[in-house]
């Protein structure tokens, strides 16, 4: 991925400030209760760091893995004033370089779907993790009914009748997977809304970040066809919405399933 790419993914998945400290309180809170300030924490798939700045400005220690540099490129120029405390690692999730129970605390948003061997990688977090640590897993969630979801439906119809059909659905697949992993060790995940808000796109900013393969499941998706399906729904798109640039509020949620190990 570009570092452009990278950039316009933080853009595209912002969390306003007051979610984002939500999000860091529900992660922070019981790990100081439990460990009293000497938790280290651990993000797999830490991305450009949208999830790690604001519990790394509460002055914990983190680790964070990734296996795209550019991502973390991005998250590097942020944290320059803390920087005593953040460690980047360029890692595979199904074989995390670090010794046995390592972490209090480890953190996965919006990234099980994208490994392939799940349940190494849930092996390889429960032995970082020491025993009675915690595993955060987080995740966005839009309104059902929202336009940016009639958007990418209408551009995944253009990709299927192009011959080149979009499978959808692996992030809530994944998610089960890992619920299903963690019960069956007799572990007992609580899920909770941690924070509600809305974003404004305008319909044209749904079509360019499809386009650019911001989205998970567009990333197999060669790029001339990404954008030849964007052509494909201009019809659609300038019938429904009319103003392409008129921002849109579409209303979001976060999730946030929290398990003692």
């Amino acid at each position: 991925m570009s570092l452009r790419v990278a950039r316009a993914y933080d853009r595209n998945r912002y969390h306003p400030p007051e979610v984002s400290g939500r999000i860091a309180t529900s992660i922070v809170e019981p790990l100081e209760r439990e460990y009293k300030g000497t938790q280290h924490i651990l993000e797999i798939g830490v991305g450009t760091g949208r999830i790690a700045m604001p519990i790394v400005a509460r002055g914990v220690q983190f680790t964070g893995v990734d296996i795209d540099p550019e991502m973390m490129s991005a998250f590097r120029q942020k944290f320059a004033g803390v920087s005593r405390r953040v460690s980047l690692v360029t890692a595979d999730a199904q074989e995390l370089p670090f010794a046995n129970a390592t972490f209090q605390g480890i953190i996965a948003v919006h990234v099980w779907h994208l490994v392939p061997d799940l349940t190494t990688a849930l092996d390889e977090a429960v032995r970082v993790l020491s025993p009675g640590g915690f595993l955060f897993e987080g995740w966005d969630s839009p309104d059902a009914s929202s336009a940016e979801l009639e958007i990418q439906d209408e551009w995944c119809k253009a990709l299927e009748k192009l011959g080149h059909p979009v499978q959808r659905g692996g992030h809530r697949v994944a998610l089960n997977t890992s619920l299903a992993y963690l019960e069956n060790r007799g572990l007992t995940p609580q899920e909770t809304v941690i924070a509600r808000w809305e974003v404004s796109h305008t319909p044209l900013e749904v079509v360019e970040a499809l386009e650019d393969g911001l989205y998970s499941f567009t990333k197999n998706i060669p790029i001339e066809l990404r954008f030849e399906a964007g052509r494909a729904i201009k019809p659609f798109m300038n019938e429904r919405y009319k103003e392409l640039e008129t921002p849109i509020k579409t209303p979001w949620s976060f999730h946030l399933r929290t398990t003692k190990v």
